[in-house]
C-alpha cells in the first residue's frame, strides 16, 4: 500500500510540475508574440475594424491628405468597392475599401487592404479606374504612370510603371508582374 501510495505522488509532483511549466510556457510565447507586433503593425490591423464617413476621422491618416479615388465597377462586384490615394510629399498610400450601405444617402466604408508607395517621383503620376489590360477595360486596376513631355497628346498612357489589382474575391491588392499589355486613359486628351 505505502508502494503505491508513494506512486501517486510522484505522479501528481510531476503533473504538477509540468502543468506549470506548460502555464509558463503558453505566457511567454503570449508575452513574445505581442512582443513582436511593432507600434506600426498595430496600427495598420486597427484602421482595418473602423468603419467611418470620412477617411481622415482615422488617426494613422492626419498627416495625409485625399488623392484621386475612383469606384470599381467591374462584372458583379459594381459599386461595392473604391480605391483611394492618400498623398503625403513623396508617399503614397493607396487604399482597397468596401462601400458600406448604411440606409442613408451618406455611405460609410471600410479598409480592406493597403499598399504604401515610399519614394514616390516628381515625373511619376498614378491612375485608377481607366486602364486597360490588353484591351478590356478592367477598373480593379491602378498604375504608376511615368510622365512624359507630350502626355497631353496621348490617348492612352502606356510607359507603365507599375501595376496592382484588386483581388475581390481574398479583398486584397496584389502586384501585377504582367504589365505590357496594360494602357491607361489620359482624361485629359482632346481638351
Amino acid at each position: 500500500m505505502n508502494k503505491i501510495l508513494t506512486y501517486i505522488l510522484i505522479f501528481l509532483s510531476f503533473s504538477c510540475v509540468d502543468k506549470k511549466n506548460k502555464t509558463e510556457t503558453q505566457t511567454s510565447l503570449t508575452e513574445q508574440s505581442e512582443t513582436e507586433i511593432s507600434d506600426s503593425e498595430k496600427t495598420k490591423k486597427t484602421i482595418f475594424d473602423k468603419v467611418f464617413r470620412k477617411i481622415n476621422e482615422i488617426e494613422y491618416f492626419k498627416n495625409y491628405e485625399n488623392g484621386i479615388s475612383s469606384v470599381i465597377n467591374y462584372e458583379e462586384s459594381r459599386w461595392e468597392y473604391v480605391f483611394v490615394e492618400m498623398v503625403n510629399n513623396n508617399k503614397r498610400i493607396v487604399i482597397l475599401e468596401k462601400i458600406v450601405e448604411t440606409g442613408k444617402p451618406e455611405k460609410k466604408y471600410q479598409i480592406l487592404d493597403t499598399i504604401h508607395i515610399n519614394n514616390f517621383k516628381e515625373n511619376e503620376f498614378t491612375s485608377f479606374g481607366v486602364c486597360q489590360n490588353n484591351g478590356k477595360a478592367d477598373s480593379r486596376i491602378f498604375t504608376i504612370i511615368e510622365r512624359t513631355e507630350n502626355d497631353f497628346d496621348l490617348e492612352y498612357y502606356s510607359k507603365i510603371k507599375s501595376a496592382w489589382k484588386a483581388n475581390l474575391k481574398t479583398k486584397k491588392i496584389e502586384k501585377m508582374t504582367e504589365i505590357n499589355g496594360i494602357m491607361c486613359m489620359n482624361e485629359s486628351y482632346g481638351i
